[in-house]
Parts: structure tokens; C-alpha cells; sequence
């Protein structure tokens, strides 16, 4: 019975099918239910006017339709579109898109629903072919577009949780370690043993290795530091730099501060890499004179540096 039925509102409308139709669960048990009253009311069970009720059902149209909403003729609201287009109905439909009834079909799911007696002011005629291929494109296409917007979710709901996988690759969550209050060494007071924090600058020793460590200390060597030599040589030639007097009023002043500059930075990093800045405390005594000399070579003066250095006036009067 089921498969007749879907034939012939198929027939009617291409687009006649979930969701626009009920799903075929929810229409074998309308049928069953209607069944029953049938058989009720064949044994003359209930009242007259529940009989009455029954017989007019039988009259009417068996509604599969998603959509509930009421259709108004044109002709009823006294509309100026009436008889002047190819659909005169209106509807006042909030459904969703996917289950509105389709516009073509509203006069005559009207004329459907208020007929009597079996008698309709519109019935079925033949399949009108290229209305039928047309929708059945159209139906191809909305398909289409819809396994393309589910394919594209799908791509984003991946690319969002490979996102989050790659978070929580460089973000680590850990438990925070219990305290050992009763402490008497540092060692004792976070037990390592529970795995709970990720060893930081001992990643490359292995377990025995931080053991004899205990006992037997690691020699370091004691390489020299050159990085505050360096860092106080760059801190003077500014300085030297910003102390020298009437350089705008001398032509190629500050072009021969410049190479004086470069060359003093060249000079200290290529000391740093033969390794001639062997004792830190040497190289700073002569930094001053370094800096010293080749400021004043390039035609200035550095303020309260050196014994008759000038104050107020040109280097090279």
C-alpha cells in the first residue's frame, strides 16, 4: 500500500519526498491508525458524531505533507495577482526551506485538502514531462550543493581538530607536583619519581649517569666570558659618540665617526674569535684608550676623557 501511494505523489510532483513528505515510518503508522478507526467504526463503536467524523475523513485528502500550513486562493483575499500568473495561492509558511511544499503545487494541494465528495476543483492529469526532468534536475542539483557544504563541514571539523591535536603538542598540561613540607634537601622536596613534570636540562643524561653525578661532580671548563668585554666596548663608543663637539659644522665629521665606529666593532669581534681577549680585566684597560685614540684620529673630542681633552670647542682648532 505504501508503495502506491508514494507513486502517486510522486507522480504529482517530482519534489514530492522527505522532508517535504513524511518519512515512511511516520506514514505506515498514520495508515495503521487509520485503520483502526475504520474497523471501530465498521463495529459500530463510538458515537455518531465521532462516526460522522470518520466517513467526511474518507472524503478527504490522505495528507502526507510535512508542511500543515494554510493556502489562500487569490481569489478568496481578493488579490490583483488573480488569474494574472501561473500560481494564484498564497501561503504563510514558516517551515523550514526543505520542507515547504513547492510553490507550483499550492493550488492544487488546496484544492486537495478542501475537496468533498471525492470531488476536487483540480485533478491529475498526465506526467508533464518537461516539468517533471526539469524538477528532477533541480532536485540533482540541490543535492549537489548540499554533499558539497557537507564535505566542506566535514574539512573544517578535521582541519579544527588537527589544530587542536598540534596544541596539544606544544602545550603540555601538568598536574602540579605535590610538596615535600618536611624537607631537609632540595632534592627531597618534588618526588621526580612520579613522572608528573618532564625533566628540563637533563633530558639528554640517562638515570645512571645523574646518579654518578652524585657522588662524582661534572667538570666544567672554564672557558673565558667575553660577552660583558664586548658588551662595555659597544656601551663606550656610543657614549663617545654622543660626546663629541662641533662635528655638524665640520664637512665629513660624521662619516669619519661612522668607519671609526665599524672598525673598533670589527676589531673587538675578530680579538673575541682568535681568542686574543683571553683575560677580561686587561681588555677593559684598553678599551679607553682604543676608543680614545680613534675618536680623536677622526676629529673630535670626548668629553672629560683623557688628560687635556678639550671642553666646549672644535677637537682641531
Amino acid at each position: 500500500m505504501i508503495v502506491p501511494l508514494l507513486h502517486q505523489w510522486t507522480k504529482a510532483n517530482a519534489l514530492f519526498k522527505p522532508p517535504v513528505i513524511n518519512q515512511r515510518r511516520t506514514i505506515e503508522l498514520k495508515l495503521t491508525k487509520l485503520w483502526h478507526k475504520a474497523v471501530e467504526t465498521s463495529l459500530g463503536k463510538g458515537n455518531l458524531a465521532r462516526k460522522n467524523e470518520f466517513l467526511h475523513t474518507l472524503d478527504t485528502l490522505f495528507d502526507i505533507l510535512t508542511c500543515k500550513c494554510s493556502i489562500q486562493l487569490c481569489s478568496e483575499s481578493n488579490c490583483s495577482h488573480s488569474g494574472k500568473r501561473e500560481n494564484n495561492s498564497h501561503i504563510d509558511c514558516g517551515c523550514p526551506r526543505e520542507k515547504k511544499i513547492p510553490v507550483l503545487e499550492l493550488e492544487f494541494i488546496k484544492a486537495q485538502r478542501t475537496k468533498a465528495e471525492g470531488q476536487g476543483s483540480m485533478q491529475m492529469g498526465s506526467i508533464d514531462y518537461s516539468e517533471t526532468k526539469k524538477q528532477i534536475a533541480n532536485a540533482k542539483k540541490r543535492e549537489q550543493i548540499r554533499e558539497r557544504e557537507q564535505k566542506k563541514k566535514m574539512k573544517s571539523e578535521e582541519a579544527i581538530q588537527r589544530e587542536e591535536e598540534l596544541c596539544q603538542d606544544v602545550y603540555h598540561f601538568f598536574d602540579i607536583p605535590p610538596i615535600n613540607v618536611n624537607a631537609t634537601k632540595l632534592s627531597e622536596l618534588v618526588d621526580l619519581s612520579l613522572e608528573v613534570l618532564e625533566p628540563l636540562l637533563t633530558t639528554s643524561l640517562t638515570s645512571q649517569e645523574l646518579r654518578n653525578l652524585k657522588e662524582t661532580p661534572m667538570q666544567v671548563p672554564k672557558w673565558p666570558s667575553h660577552t660583558q668585554s664586548v658588551e662595555r666596548c659597544v656601551k663606550m663608543v656610543t657614549e663617545a659618540a654622543g660626546h663629541v663637539y662641533s662635528h655638524e659644522r665640520r664637512e665629513g665629521d660624521g662619516l669619519v665617526l661612522e668607519l671609526v665606529v665599524t672598525v673598533v666593532l670589527v676589531v673587538m669581534m675578530m680579538m673575541v674569535v682568535v681568542g686574543v681577549m683571553v683575560e677580561e680585566e686587561v681588555v677593559v684597560e684598553e678599551e679607553v684608550m682604543v676608543v680614545t685614540d680613534l675618536v680623536v684620529l677622526g676629529g673630535g673630542c670626548i668629553e672629560g676623557v683623557g688628560d687635556g681633552g678639550c671642553r666646549g670647542g672644535s677637537g682641531l682648532s
